[in-house]
């Protein structure tokens, strides 16, 4: 009897020690939960912050009237700079020669067409012009863009690339492009372009289109978005959190710049007024090691990240016309939205 009593008192106090170990986890986990809600690591982001000069190359969905002949009006359809030719009697155009030989196979005196103009589908006759046995529209169109700008920021968890700031526009229309895709390559032998009648200078490199390391499709007015085929972007800056716009302040600041070595380095800047309702910032450099290697801000630049308390907050976009010092960033929160 009292062996079966030590056994219901000995599994009494397991029970109970059980149930106290029970308590005790529970309660531990809870305050392990509670701490990690009250320092809301979870709702903190990081990003490799990159500064690099890209030279970047796309193609275009259909192909964009850039110029209008005068002389040949009516063969003109109607269209204006800036329309985007997307068919001719139900063959999709691709690229500029795809005109050319689709007028050559039908050989029509007159072609359907259809066209974008500010994001609506229209379509139009247009008649054909014969000369010398091949036919051609009154217009001039473009398909391929290329040129330099600056990698803002790479999220190694999707491995997702941020870059220029603000969207690819063709330079004579102005209008955003449609990117059908779009490639990113190393450069080198930097070399800053100032122009003589004051004009803002620009960034000029030898760009290996030999190697991509990178394609992007989303081509909007805050920047493109893209993945990297192979690039190591990581080797030379840490991580660094991603701040939102309240945490942007009046004052000091830093930029993220390739220089001329292939460095990236950190160049001074103030942040001089904080536009909320048009996502971006005013900012005037203030780094005379900048200012002497390019006078400023400058074509090529628009992506350089924009660093303040150990946080990116932005990206330079635009640089005032009159004052290459001065220019504009879009807070870093409305880029990643792309």
């Amino acid at each position: 009897m009292k062996k079966i009593n030590k056994l219901i008192i000995s599994i009494f106090f397991v029970i109970i020690t059980l149930f106290c170990m029970d308590i005790i986890f529970t309660h531990n986990d809870k305050n392990i939960r509670q701490t990690f809600k009250q320092t809301n690591i979870s709702t903190k982001q990081y990003v490799y912050p990159i500064g690099k000069i890209v030279g970047i190359k796309a193609d275009t969905e259909g192909a964009l009237v850039i110029g209008v002949e005068k002389d040949d009006i009516d063969y003109t359809g109607g269209l204006k700079i800036g329309d985007n030719i997307i068919s001719i009697e139900g063959h999709k155009i691709n690229n500029s020669n795809d005109i050319t030989n689709i007028l050559n196979n039908l050989c029509l005196s007159e072609v359907n067409i259809v066209f974008e103009r500010n994001n609506i589908t229209k379509k139009a006759k247009i008649k054909t012009k014969e000369e010398n046995n091949k036919y051609k529209l009154g217009l001039w169109v473009r398909d391929k863009i290329s040129g330099i700008g600056t990698l803002t920021c790479y999220n190694p968890i999707t491995n997702e690339f941020y870059a220029i700031g603000h969207g690819i526009c063709d330079i004579d229309t102005e209008k955003l492009l449609t990117i059908k895709e779009g490639y990113i390559y190393n450069t080198s032998n930097i070399e800053i372009c100032r122009n003589n009648n004051k004009n803002i200078a620009q960034i000029k490199a030898i760009i290996d289109y030999n190697n991509s390391v990178g394609k992007f499709f989303i081509n909007s007015n805050n920047g493109i978005k893209g993945s990297f085929n192979h690039y190591n972007c990581k080797s030379n800056l840490p991580l660094i959190e991603i701040g939102k716009r309240e945490d942007v302040k009046i004052g000091d600041a830093y930029i993220l710049f390739q220089s001329k070595d292939g460095d990236i380095e950190a160049y001074q800047i103030k942040i001089e007024k904080i536009l909320k309702k048009e996502n971006n910032m005013l900012i005037k450099v203030i780094d005379d090691k900048l200012i002497g290697y390019t006078g400023g801000i400058v074509k090529g630049m628009s992506g350089a990240p924009i660093i303040q308390n150990n946080k990116i907050v932005g990206s330079l976009t635009y640089v005032f016309k009159h004052n290459s010092k001065k220019g504009y960033g879009i807070f870093i929160d409305e880029m990643l939205k792309l």
